[in-house]
């Protein structure tokens, strides 16, 4: 059996223990709640960033008006016209020097019609078609020269195809006018061939 004064060192003890226990909760304590408070201050002082947004769809415009449009190259230079001509609506596109190849137009004034201009850099050969009131639908195309050629025309009056050469001969195939020296011009028909000379002088016909 333990004695009085076997238990009073005993007591001090237990009774010591139990303070340094009580002091370590309370300081685990207050250390629980600085890291809370750090952590709140933190997500207060850097507020967590929304993901970004899609990017919005473009909004294009439903309809624009201008008197013309001009398209330039990376060097400044015209290469495309948009504009309304004297005659009506008018399409250029150009080479790099400026010369335009093709042109696509509208004729507002008589004869009325669509006309498309294909032509080379010197404007010397070139491809034209057209379609005019009144007048039927006309394909050329012209060489190097401008005597050398040939067109094709399905006018009200009949269909013709014509074709010339430098030396200024020329091979008449189809309805049109025959030039007679000395007669009255005859008409022709789409089985009609004439062969002319120089200055349109009648070498054959047939029939």
């Amino acid at each position: 059996m333990i004695s009085h004064a076997e238990m009073q060192p005993l007591e001090a003890r237990i009774e010591r223990l139990e303070r340094q226990n009580r002091l370590f909760r309370r300081g685990a304590l207050t250390c629980l709640i600085g890291l809370v408070s750090v952590g709140l201050m933190g997500q207060t002082k850097h507020p967590r960033k929304a993901p970004p947004a899609a990017p919005a769809a473009p909004v294009l415009p439903e309809k624009i008006e201008a008197g013309s449009f001009i398209l330039k190259d990376s060097t400044g230079k015209t290469r495309a016209e948009l504009s309304m001509a004297g005659t009506g609506p008018t399409l250029k596109l150009r080479d790099e020097n400026g010369a335009a190849l093709l042109t696509l137009s509208l004729n507002d004034s008589s004869p009325r019609g669509p006309m498309m201009l294909l032509s080379d850099s010197q404007n010397h050969a070139g491809f034209s078609l057209s379609v005019l009131e009144g007048m039927g639908s006309q394909l050329s195309l012209v060489g190097a020269r401008p005597d050398i050629q040939a067109r094709m025309e399905v006018a009200p009056e009949g269909t013709s195809f014509e074709m010339s050469d430098a030396d200024g001969f020329t091979t008449s195939i189809g309805s049109g006018m025959q030039a007679s020296k000395g007669k009255q011009p005859k008409k022709t028909t789409a089985a009609s061939v004439i062969l002319y000379g120089k200055e349109r002088k009648v070498l054959w016909s047939a029939p």
